[in-house]
């Protein structure tokens, strides 16, 4: 059975796709091979790693507020786990938020 649906792809992954499928199509004159072709092969071959994936798309507000909810809280591994999502995502820098009557007015 095929199932349709859409999938939004990033830039970087795109082209990858664009090229594998520009490559498996030339000087291949007995057929063609499409996107979903590409796509079908590289969901069947590839090996994800679900902990990176986990990682990768953490809600870090919604971690903390699971770890400020938790009756006992392991503090090691709290910060441990902090420390492992700071090196996969890097820190971001937060900026400060401006009230409205501390807006700069402009010239114009």
């Amino acid at each position: 059975m095929k199932k349709r649906l859409q999938v939004v792809l990033n830039n970087d992954s795109w082209a990858e796709v664009e090229r594998v499928t520009k490559l498996a199509n030339d000087g291949f004159e007995n057929g063609n091979i499409s996107f979903s072709d590409v796509l079908n092969e590289m969901a069947l071959s590839s090996n994800v790693d679900v902990e990176k994936l986990q990682t990768k798309h953490t809600n870090i507000r919604k971690s903390l507020r699971l770890l400020a909810s938790q009756k006992d809280l392991d503090i090691d591994a709290a910060i441990k786990s902090l420390q492992a999502l700071k090196k996969v995502k890097g820190v971001s820098k937060v900026k400060p938020i401006r009230r409205m009557g501390d807006q700069i007015e402009s010239g114009n």
